[in-house]
């Protein structure tokens, strides 16, 4: 029987690994038009993305990403290789070649700062083993006081993940083979882990995250349509890289450059707008303060309940109609004290409002209180009158108290405001307000 050929991985015989990194790079193009930011360096605009750097002198040549300090003008570089696959093994002569690069070029000052750049692989899906044990590494690179550190970290059996050692001999053996077959120290290992980054991107699929998020933010510019937007960008990212090209925000086609212009802001003139600002009363020197401190004392009171309505009056000194007069522009003010909900009055913030308009109180005023308080704290409860099992029916038969629970409530708040203010009642005589606050407490 005859050999048969063996199937070969569409994606590499498609052209796969091609479009991979094309994609790659043109995720990098609609980061430097949409205001988006590279990974790996600061948060600074994108100015410039060159394509295949080998004639720049750069070996970690597929994509170079520069970005800068919009007030100083630093520049700091993402050196990029892109794989589509590979593995980090001691055996895999492409990661080999990934690491031969990285490190021609992290000992070339005139391509590589190493105070400011930085190098990435950039791949496709990887092994979970691979993703797990190399990130760990990097980050320990980074985030370790020292070589000396990193080193017991790694070695650390119940700290480290169980096959980092193996990856850090992997990288190890390759950067050996880099450097003629000399062995690279610990410091030098220590500070080339520092400055490397292995950035996974899902590209390589139709439908995956990246594209969702790139996606994303061409919407912000181009919202009907930017699944359309995304290829024009990928095929002139392919174009450019045929030429080796260099991208800059100034020299990519009119039309990509219009999809992507800021919109105009357009502003309504001044003298359109109505503004609207909330005034702010003086209500200590408002005309009818003395009332609302009188407002203040009582707290709250029923609309519909008569006897309610004479407590106002007797404290007042005013009929009811001639008091909801005052009260209905006071109501309407933007930051009215005074509320009305389901006919029920309110006075809100009342602390705040007694510390201004307490002086407003004199003797005669808390003489009329101090009876008010004795005599609705002191009615007795007509439901008490009933046998204890008809109690619970006492509205049924008329057993209620005079006057409303909410206005009871509001005197014994105003007893306690006066008792612990009584200083804003400077008019009055000396203890006045702490023997009305005693005798209105008496049961």
């Amino acid at each position: 029987m005859a050999n048969k050929k063996k199937l070969s991985n569409p994606f590499s015989t498609g052209g796969g690994g091609f479009r991979f990194e094309a994609r790659i790079q043109a995720s990098f193009v609609v980061l430097m038009l949409t205001g988006g930011h590279a990974p790996s360096l600061p948060c600074w605009p994108i100015v410039k993305i060159m394509l295949q750097g080998k004639i720049d002198g750069f070996n970690t040549d597929d994509l170079i990403v520069v970005v800068e300090d919009q007030v100083s003008k630093e520049q700091r570089k993402l050196l990029g290789q892109i794989k589509h696959s590979i593995k980090i093994t001691q055996g895999d002569t492409t990661f080999g070649e990934v690491i031969q690069a990285a490190w021609n070029d992290f000992n070339n000052p005139s391509v590589f700062n190493r105070n400011k750049d930085v190098i990435a692989l950039i791949t496709g899906p990887l092994s979970q083993t691979d993703t797990h044990n190399v990130r760990w590494l990097l980050d320990q690179a980074r985030h370790t006081q020292n070589v000396d550190e990193f080193f017991r970290n790694v070695q650390q059996a119940k700290f480290s993940p169980s096959q980092s050692s193996e990856k850090l001999k992997a990288i190890q053996h390759h950067l050996k083979a880099a450097n003629n077959g000399n062995d690279v120290s610990h410091d030098e290992l220590y500070e080339f882990l520092n400055h490397y980054h292995l950035l996974g991107y899902d590209l390589d699929k139709e439908q995956g995250v990246v594209l969702s998020l790139l996606h994303s933010h061409i919407s912000q510019f181009h919202q009907t349509s930017p699944h359309w937007v995304w290829p024009r960008i990928v095929d002139t990212v392919q174009t450019w890289n045929q030429d080796g090209g260099t991208i800059t925000t100034d020299r990519l086609p009119g039309d990509l450059l219009e999809l992507f212009k800021q919109k105009p802001v357009f502003q309504i003139p001044k003298q359109l707008i109505a503004v609207h600002e909330k005034s702010t009363v003086d209500w200590a020197n408002h005309p009818d303060a003395s009332y609302l401190a009188f407002a203040v004392l009582i707290g709250s009171w029923q609309d519909q309940n008569q006897c309610d309505i004479d407590v106002v009056t007797q404290l007042f000194g005013i009929s009811y109609d001639e008091w909801l007069r005052k009260a209905r522009e006071i109501l309407h003010s933007p930051d009215s004290p005074l509320t009305l909900r389901n006919g029920i009055w309110a006075v809100v913030n009342r602390a705040e409002l007694w510390r201004l308009l307490g002086s407003r109180i004199l003797d005669p005023n808390l003489n009329t209180f101090k009876s008010l308080a004795i005599t609705i704290l002191r009615e007795p409860d007509p439901a008490f009158d009933l046998p204890v099992e008809q109690r619970y029916a006492a509205a049924i038969y008329n057993k209620v108290l005079k006057y409303s629970t909410v206005l009871r409530k509001g005197i014994a708040e105003g007893l306690a405001i006066l008792g612990s203010q009584p200083e804003p009642c400077r008019h009055c005589s000396p203890n006045k307000v702490e023997v009305t606050c005693t005798l209105g407490c008496v049961p």
